[in-house]
């Protein structure tokens, strides 16, 4: 007999933020602790992200951001983090991708605190960094219509 799948909880609880963060030993952006908190994992309306890469305008799509406890691993916050976190610097979060695989990381710690930026995993990770935006708002109010 097959188990039933879980669902992806619409919101998340203050508790499973705290162990989220005590996890993670870092205190979340407020922003993106809310958009957990409200929506965790559902995607916003406008999903073009646009950003610099080496002085030229360029721009993906967001084809998901993670969810705590998400009924589907490649979806789920932890698991990705899990698998792939190490290939990132020890203070940078990946929140989402795009739909080549690229992933989209939130700075949790040090002098890029709360900025969201573009990672190109075919490059070294320090080299295919690129800044989306100052905070997960501005992520967020930056998007727009595919």
């Amino acid at each position: 007999m097959r188990k039933p799948r879980k669902l992806t909880p619409s919101s998340l609880a203050p508790d499973t933020l705290d162990l989220l963060e005590r996890v993670l030993d870092a205190r979340l952006p407020e922003a993106y602790r809310d958009w957990l908190a409200m929506r965790n994992g559902q995607m916003p309306g406008n999903r073009v992200i646009k950003f610099l890469e080496n002085g030229r305008e360029t721009s993906t799509v967001l084809h998901y951001l993670y969810a705590v406890n998400s009924e589907h691993d490649y979806n789920d916050l932890w698991d990705y983090n899990s698998k792939y976190g190490e290939d990132l610097h020890p203070w940078y979060l990946s929140i989402g991708g795009d739909a080549f695989g690229n992933p989209i990381i939130l700075a949790l710690k040090g002098p890029n605190h709360g900025k969201v930026f573009f990672s190109d995993h075919e490059v070294p990770f320090d080299d295919g960094l690129y800044v989306i935006a100052p905070s997960f708002d501005a992520f967020l109010a930056g998007l727009t219509a595919d």
